[in-house]
C-alpha cells in the first residue's frame, strides 16, 4: 500500500507565531510533519487511522493541525491532536444510535455540533458514557469549535462546509486557582530550609562513612557465591561492605537471593532489609528529596526544569566581577528557552547551591553506571530500594513519576510542614523575593525569568504577596498625604517604617496605631499627621535608641526656638504640654550613656514646629 502524503510545516517556538501554512485540499492527506530546528529531528503525526472511513474529515484536520499545532510544545500537540480521535468516536456513537454516516465536512449540522457537546456531557441516549469534569468538557469543546470556524473561513475547505452551524452552549467553569499559588509562610519556609539542612547533613555524614567502609582494606569480605551462612555477615560493616560489591554486580536482585545465599540470609529480618542497606550507599527519592527542595527553593526552576537539570548544564566559571560562580542552565521546553541563574561558590558554607550541587553529583557517581542512557547525564538519579534499574523522576514525555510526589509528602509529614507540591517550590521562592523586595513584583519577573510581568502577575501571585503589596501602596499613600496635610512637616524618610509598623508623626517616636490618631483634627484610617503633637498622645511608643534620643534632642531645640519667638499665649495653648512631656516624661525614660551617644551622632535636621 503506498504511503499517503503529509503536510509539512516549518516548526516554530511559541514566541515565533504567524508561520502561513499552505493551504491545499487533498483527500489522502493524513500526516502531519513539523520540521524540527538545527539539530532536531521532524516529528510526525499520523492521523491514516481514521483516514479509511473519514477522508476528507481526516485530511481537514490535518490542515487545521498544520496550522494550529505549529507554535505549540510536543505535549499541547499532542493535547489538540486527541480532540481529532474524540470527535470521531462521537461520530461513531452517533451513527450506532442514529444510523446517520457522517465522513465529509457537507454532512456536519447543527445538530451534530450539538450533539458532540451533549455526548461529551454524557448523554446515554447518543450512546455516552463519559463522565468528564466541566473544565475538561469545555476544553475538549472548545477546540472542535476551533476546528469548526478554520474550516469555515479556509479557502482550502469554505466551499465544503455549512456557514451557518451552530454549538451548544458552554459549561460554566468552575474557578480553577493556577496550579502555581501554593505557598508557605516565612515561618513554614525558615522551617523547611532548617529541616533540609539537617536532612543534607545527615546524608553527607552516612554516605561518607560509608565510603570509608567499602574502601577500607581492613575489612575482609568472605566469597560471596560460596558463602551459605548468614555469621560471617553479622558485622554491619561486613555486610554494607558485601553489599556494595554485590550491587555492583547485581543490584541486590534477580539471581541475588539464589547466587549469594549468605548475604541474601543476613538482607531479611532480623538482621536488616535489602531497601535499609541501598539507602546506605545511594541516593533513594527520600534521602534527595531535601537536595531538590534547596535547589528548587535556591532556582525558581519550575517542576520539569529541576527535575531534567542536566549535569553538563552545571557550570562553574567566573563572574563579571571576578569572582568564582556556579552558573546553573534549566530547560524550560514548554516555553521554548532556557532558565539561567548563577550563584556564588562559597567553599566555607555547606549549603550554599554549589556545595548541594557537588554532593548530589559526588554520591549519585556510582549509579551512574547502571542507569539507562537517556538519564545518565541528568542530575537527580535515584536507586530503587527493591534492586531494579535505578532512574530519574520523569520519563521520555516529562511526565513526573509519582514516586517523587509520594516521598515528598512522607517528608513534609515527618518534620511537620504545610503540604506543597515540587512545582509549588518556584511559587514559594517568589513569595520569599516578594517578601524580601516589599512586594516589588518586578523582582519576581526577574527571578521567574518572565518575558512579561503581566505572566507574573496573572500566575505567580499568591495571597500573601497581593495582600503585602496592597499594604504597601496603601502605606505609600498614606505617607505621601500626611506629608502633604502637614506642610512638609514630617520628615518624608521615615526610617524604620515597615508594612505593619507605622512610625508617628515625630520623629523619634513610634505609635501603637497611626491609623487612628485621637489627636483634634486627624482622620481616622489616614496616617497621622500631627507633627510634635506625639509627645503628649496615649498612643506614642519609644524605642530607647541613639537615634531616637537623638531625634528627641532635636525636638527640643525645635520646641525652645519656637517658645522664644511665638506670642506667649499661644505657646501655653499649643506647645507648652508637649515640651512638658518631652522634658519630664519621655527624655528620662532614656539611658544617659545612650543620651550621650546620641549627641555625638549627626542626624538631618527637622522642620520648625510652626
Amino acid at each position: 500500500m503506498t504511503k499517503r502524503p503529509s503536510i509539512a510545516v516549518n516548526f516554530k517556538r511559541r514566541l515565533d507565531r504567524g508561520a502561513k501554512v499552505e493551504e491545499r485540499f487533498d483527500e489522502s492527506i493524513t500526516e502531519v510533519v513539523f520540521r524540527g530546528g538545527p539539530g532536531q529531528k521532524n516529528r510526525t503525526v499520523d492521523f491514516s487511522k481514521f483516514a479509511s472511513k473519514r477522508p476528507e474529515l481526516t485530511s481537514a484536520f490535518c490542515l487545521f493541525f498544520g496550522a494550529n499545532g505549529a507554535g505549540l510544545a510536543e505535549n499541547s500537540q499532542n493535547k489538540l491532536a486527541a480532540t481529532f480521535e474524540q470527535f470521531t468516536n462521537f461520530l461513531e456513537a452517533y451513527e450506532d444510535s442514529f444510523g446517520v454516516r457522517v465522513s465529509k465536512l457537507s454532512d456536519l449540522t447543527t445538530t451534530i455540533t450539538r450533539g458532540y457537546g451533549d455526548w461529551l456531557d454524557g448523554d446515554k441516549h447518543i450512546g455516552s458514557s463519559l463522565k468528564l469534569g466541566t473544565n475538561t468538557k469545555n476544553v475538549r469543546y472548545r477546540a472542535f469549535i476551533r476546528f469548526i470556524k478554520y474550516c469555515q473561513r479556509s479557502e482550502a475547505t469554505k466551499a465544503r462546509i455549512s456557514q451557518t452551524l451552530g454549538f451548544r452552549e458552554r459549561w460554566e467553569e468552575k474557578p480553577k486557582s493556577p496550579s502555581s499559588t501554593s505557598s508557605l509562610s516565612i515561618t513554614d519556609v525558615a522551617k523547611l530550609r532548617k529541616a533540609c539542612k539537617s536532612s543534607i547533613a545527615d546524608v553527607r555524614r552516612r554516605f561518607e562513612r560509608t565510603s570509608k567502609i567499602i574502601s577500607s582494606p581492613l575489612i575482609r569480605v568472605p566469597d560471596l557465591y560460596k558463602t551459605t551462612s548468614v555469621t560471617p555477615f553479622h558485622d554491619h560493616e561486613v555486610r554494607l561492605k558485601a553489599s556494595a560489591i554485590a550491587f555492583e554486580i547485581n543490584r541486590l536482585s534477580g539471581s541475588f537471593r539464589t547466587s549469594m545465599k549468605g548475604l541474601a540470609r543476613s538482607l531479611r529480618q532480623p538482621y536488616g532489609e535489602v531497601g535499609a542497606i541501598i539507602e546506605e550507599m545511594h541516593f533513594t527519592a527520600q534521602s534527595l528529596i531535601p537536595f531538590i527542595v534547596m535547589i528548587g527553593l535556591m532556582t525558581c526552576f519550575n517542576e520539569i526544569s529541576l527535575l531534567t537539570l542536566k549535569r553538563s548544564n552545571l557550570k562553574r566559571g567566573h563572574g563579571i566581577l571576578g569572582d568564582p560562580r556556579l552558573f546553573v542552565i534549566g530547560a524550560k521546553a514548554r516555553a521554548g528557552r532556557q532558565q539561567r541563574r548563577s550563584f556564588p561558590i562559597d567553599p566555607d558554607d555547606p549549603f550554599c547551591m554549589d556545595s548541594i550541587v557537588t554532593t548530589v553529583e559526588q554520591f549519585s557517581e556510582g549509579l551512574r553506571q547502571h542507569i539507562c542512557g537517556t538519564y545518565r547525564d541528568t542530575l537527580f538519579i535515584a536507586a530503587r530500594k527493591t534492586g531494579e534499574e535505578p532512574g530519574s523522576f520523569f520519563n521520555e514525555k516529562n511526565e513526573i513519576m509519582g514516586s517523587l510526589r509520594m516521598a515528598l509528602e512522607e517528608y513534609l509529614r515527618t518534620h511537620d510542614i504545610p503540604g506543597f507540591r515540587v512545582n509549588d517550590l518556584r511559587t514559594i521562592g517568589a513569595d520569599v523575593a516578594a517578601m524580601m523586595s516589599a512586594g516589588d513584583i518586578k523582582v519576581q519577573q526577574i527571578l521567574l525569568n518572565h518575558v512579561s510581568i503581566q505572566t507574573t502577575q496573572d500566575h505567580y501571585q499568591t495571597y500573601q504577596a497581593v495582600r503585602d503589596r496592597q499594604e504597601n501602596l496603601g502605606h505609600l499613600m498614606n505617607e505621601r498625604e500626611r506629608f502633604i496635610t502637614s506642610g512638609g512637616r514630617i520628615d518624608p524618610r521615615n526610617a524604620g517604617a515597615s508594612v505593619g509598623l507605622y512610625r508617628a508623626a515625630t520623629p523619634g517616636i513610634d505609635c501603637l496605631d497611626a491609623m487612628n490618631s485621637p489627636v483634634r483634627g486627624q482622620r481616622k484610617g489616614v496616617l497621622c499627621s500631627a507633627y510634635g503633637k506625639c509627645l503628649s498622645c496615649p498612643r506614642a511608643v519609644l524605642f530607647p535608641t541613639p537615634t531616637n534620643a537623638g531625634r528627641l534632642l532635636q525636638m527640643h531645640v525645635r520646641f525652645e526656638e519656637a517658645r522664644a519667638t511665638m506670642n506667649g499665649a499661644r505657646w501655653k495653648l499649643e506647645w507648652d504640654v508637649e515640651h512638658r512631656a518631652l522634658l519630664d516624661f519621655w527624655l528620662p525614660l532614656i539611658p544617659l550613656e545612650i543620651i550621650e551617644e546620641a549627641r555625638a551622632i549627626e542626624l538631618p535636621p527637622i522642620p520648625s514646629i510652626e
